[in-house]
């Protein structure tokens, strides 16, 4: 997810500097509209340098994202700006065949053929640990782990 977020908040800064130069060599800031353009980008260019920041990581663990209820796992993805989370996507413990992770994100498949994945601001090898921590003895025989 850094990766992403880099080259997000490089793309962010790019049209900042595209748009300084507007306001520097043309006569736009008189438009009332083109403020508010300048104060979308300053929002998102925010956004962008706040998921760089290791506070980000720290508001974000793993367990907010992934929580087990009984037999179920709740999961959650970050979308959006700032710390919004999407979902969550409840799935049966029991359904799961196999476990992949990758940095940054997870992926799990069901015996009934669906997939779900999630966007997460970890590690493979952190994501890898919460899983096997979380599952029972059991539940880690059945499951397929990549």
């Amino acid at each position: 997810m850094d990766n992403i977020n880099k080259k997000i908040a490089v793309v962010v800064l790019g049209i900042g500097i595209v748009l300084g130069a507007l306001v520097l060599f043309t006569s736009l800031t008189d438009h009332i509209w083109f403020s508010a353009v300048i104060g979308l980008w300053l929002f998102v260019f925010c956004s962008c340098c706040y998921r760089l920041t290791p506070a980000f990581k720290k508001r974000n663990t793993l367990d907010n994202f992934i929580q087990r209820y009984a037999q179920h796992l709740m999961l959650f993805s970050l979308a959006g700006f700032f710390d919004k989370k999407f979902g969550p996507q409840w799935l049966v413990i029991g359904n799961i065949e196999h476990i992949e992770s990758k940095n940054d994100e997870l992926i799990i498949h069901s015996n009934n053929e669906r997939q779900f994945s999630v966007s997460l601001p970890a590690q493979k090898n952190d994501i890898d640990a919460y899983m096997k921590r979380i599952l029972s003895d059991h539940e880690k025989q059945t499951i397929r782990f990549s």
